[in-house]
This record gives structure tokens, sequence and C-alpha cells, in this order.
């Protein structure tokens, strides 16, 4: 396409009028428009002009190069080619250069090499952290049961006291007790390969938690495969040292359809005639610690026993009253055997809230009732497999005697309240619930005070 259109006389500057049309001989090829193409020698800028303009001098409106029309008509010139010019200039500039470096560098030393910067210290997250790191370990250390790692990371007198241990607390013992506390079942039985600080102030502060992430191991079918349980972790710094103080599951793993959590616990439902339970720390024979104590009363008959289970333990519960007493004659047999009539976990929970009625009518003043409640105490160890720390013999502080005795009995009330109605699933669990003897006085029934 022509870059200009027809140029006349008057866009044409400082150009003559030509002698004529041109020659019909040889000229440039006219097109169809009637008019001659011509190009800028200087730029190669196309214009298209009348034929009778060939003579004029034309100026051209890029590079202002004035040219005779006629001496590119029918021509097309290309675009000039600086390349040389460039080439020339390049090898003239790096001729100078050279030479004035070479001016100044004289006698001078060389220079010394630019100075690195030193490397930057590794930046840490709350996952990639070396605390994170150290109670991963600590976590695989319980799991395989490495004692060097769990005395080496453990604050062991803290896990002591988490378990409920009493002081002094035997280090060695808590490091056994890791392995079959309920607490660290599933770091015991899944695997940790991760976790996170709870923030960054974690990352240096002197204490700290965080959150281990356990997930099954390979082909475990208890557990889904893309589960993970969450486990929380408290720590002190020892030095560098994280030394773990406690810890709990706070997310448990999702087990597969159909296969039992060992740690699942069932649904509890409460018994409605007893108050619930309250927290109590005690001091006995056994130390310090905490109980649970409902505030006794009167408790009527199990609801589901039938007419002749409510009959029978009225009877076992008179029996076991009437061996309690001072002057009467074979007491062992008489408490051996009103239990023996009580055998299956139906007649158990039909007599167990007898025995704790009468527990209740004994309440009042426990150290005049001693003997009858201690026999009521032994009746429910024997019937749940239970037991509370009952204290018989009398010391030198009846006060004293009167405040953990009366705890006693509140402790039973506590546990009846939790199991009246899912007593199979504790009975199920204990370790032995042996009967007593058939025949022959029980060797360590309860005396009658010296007058």
């Amino acid at each position: 396409m022509a870059r200009r259109d027809t140029r006349s006389s008057s866009s044409a500057r400082g150009g003559s009028s030509s002698k004529g049309a041109a020659t019909k001989d040889a000229g440039p090829r006219v097109g169809r428009d009637g008019k001659v193409e011509i190009s800028c020698p200087q730029c190669a800028a196309q214009y298209r002009i009348a034929p009778d303009k060939l003579d004029t001098k034309i100026e051209c409106a890029d590079c202002h190069r004035v040219f005779f029309a006629k001496t590119t008509a029918g021509k097309r010139v290309a675009a000039p080619d600086y390349t040389k010019a460039y080439i020339g200039f390049g090898l003239v500039a790096l001729v100078l250069v050279g030479g004035i470096l070479l001016m100044n560098s004289g006698d001078k030393p060389p220079a010394k090499p630019p100075v690195q910067a030193a490397a930057k210290a590794p930046e840490f997250n709350v996952g990639s952290h070396p605390r994170t790191a150290q109670l991963i370990k600590w976590a695989q250390g319980v799991a395989s049961d490495n004692r060097l790692v769990l005395k080496t990371h453990s604050d062991l007198q803290a896990l002591g006291r988490m378990f409920g241990m009493t002081p002094p607390i035997d280090e060695e013992a808590v490091v056994q007790e890791l392995q079959k506390n309920e607490a660290s079942y599933y770091l015991r039985q899944l695997v940790c390969d991760s976790g996170a600080l709870a923030g960054d102030a974690a990352m240096t502060a002197d204490t700290g938690s965080a959150v281990l992430f356990v997930t099954p191991k390979s082909g475990d079918e208890l557990w889904k495969k893309n589960t993970r349980a969450e486990i929380e972790v408290t720590f002190k710094m020892d030095g560098t040292q994280v030394l773990v103080t406690g810890f709990k599951t706070t997310l448990p793993p999702v087990r597969n359809a159909g296969k039992a959590d060992p740690l699942a616990k069932p649904k509890f439902v409460v018994n409605q005639d007893i108050a619930k339970p309250e927290a109590a720390t005690i001091t006995d024979s056994a130390g310090t610690r905490t109980v649970r104590e409902s505030k006794p009363a009167a408790v009527p008959h199990y609801g589901k026993a039938t007419p002749e289970q409510q009959k029978m333990a009225d009877e076992v519960v008179a029996a076991i009253l009437q061996s309690a007493e001072p002057e009467v004659e074979g007491a062992g047999r008489i408490f051996n055997r009103a239990l023996q009539r009580v055998q299956s976990i139906d007649e158990r929970k039909a007599t167990v809230p007898r025995v704790l009625n009468a527990m209740f009518e004994q309440y009042a003043d426990v150290n005049a009732n001693n003997l009858k409640l201690s026999q009521l105490n032994r009746s429910l160890v024997t019937l749940t497999g239970f037991a509370v720390n009952y204290q018989i013999e009398n010391s030198s502080d009846p006060q004293k005697d009167k405040v953990a005795r009366e705890s006693c009995v509140r402790q039973w009330f506590a546990f009846w309240y939790k199991y009246s109605e899912n007593f199979a699933e504790f009975f199920e669990s204990g370790e032995s619930f042996d009967m007593p003897a058939a025949d022959g006085d029980q060797k360590d029934a309860p005396k009658a005070p010296a007058k």
C-alpha cells in the first residue's frame, strides 16, 4: 500500500516544473490509477505521483531528503542498514575504554573481590522448629518404649503427678506407667511423625504447648486410613532441651465401622435417686488424693427388680446387719451365706441399693454404728468389686475417724450414682469378684470395741 498520495508541485519544496509529460518510449510503469510509485533513496519511504511530476524535486516527509522523483520511479529502495556503522562505533568504544583502564592501572594493587554477605540464620515455623522435632521424638519414644528418650525428654515428676502418683514419685515407675496408662494409648498404638507448636511464643518461651499428630500404622484396620488423632502436649525448657510436663488427647481418631474403640466410653445413665457427686480431697492411710462423693439419702428398691429379687435383697441386708451384732454367734457364717444368695448381675443390682439404704440409716453416727457400716462396706466390695478405704479400727482421734468413715459412705453413693444402670460394664471389666467361703467364720470380722 502507498505511504503517500500523489504529490503536487505545491507539496514539493523548492521543486521546478518538468519539460512536460514523460516520453512514450522507455519510462516507469504507470499504475491503473495513472500514478507512478517512487521511493525516498535515504529512508525508503514510498510515494505515488502523477507521471508529469517525475522531473520534480521531492522532499521526503519522513527524513526530509530532497531528490528527483524520476531517480527512483518504479524502483523499490531497501531500508537503510546501519549494522556496519553500529559495529564500528562499538569497536571504537571498546578501544577507548581499554585505553582508559590501562592508563589508570599504573602500579595500583589489584582490586579486592567483593565481600560476600554472611549467610542468614535458618528461619523456622511452628511445624519445623527444633522444639517440635524434640516433641515428636518424645512421642516416638513412648511408642517404642525408648527409656533413654523418655528420661531425657520428660519432666517425670510432673508426669507422675498427672498420673495421680503421690510424692515421693519413683521416676522409673513413671516411665513404666507411660507404657500402660490410658492417656498414652494413642501415642503407643498410632504413629507420630508431625506436630506444631501452639504459636510463635512457644518457639522462645521457657514453657509452652504443642499439638502432636498421630496416624494409624500401615495395615491397622481398626482406624480409618485418613484419620488422625491430636495430642496436646505441655513442656518446659531446660536450656535447649524440651521436657514434657503433661499431655492429653484433644481429638481421637475415627475408627472403621464395626470396629470397637478400646478407649470408647459407655454412655452412662446416672441414678436420679442419688445426689450428683462432687470432687473432694481426702487424706487417710492411703495418702492424699481426690475422690468423688455424693450426699447420702434414702435409696429405694431397684426399679427393674422382680418382687422375688426385692424380697431377697431385704433379707440379705438384714443378715448383714445381724452379722455385725457384738454378741451374735457365727457372724462370719451368717454374712457369707447371705451374700452367697446373690449370684447374677440383676440380683446384685437389686441388692446394692438396699445396702446403701442401710448405710444411710447408720450415717447419722458413723462412729457409734462403725461395726454395721464396716459389714455393709465389706458386702459392697464383694458385690461390686469396687472398694473404698474404710477404716474399721478406731484411732485415738474420734473426729478424724468420723470424717474418714463419712467420706467412705459418700464415696459408695457416688459410685452407685454412676454405675447403677451401667453395672454390667463395670462388673465385667473387674479383676476378681470371689465370694466369701461357704463355711467358717470370717477371719477379719470386726470386733466390738473394748469397754
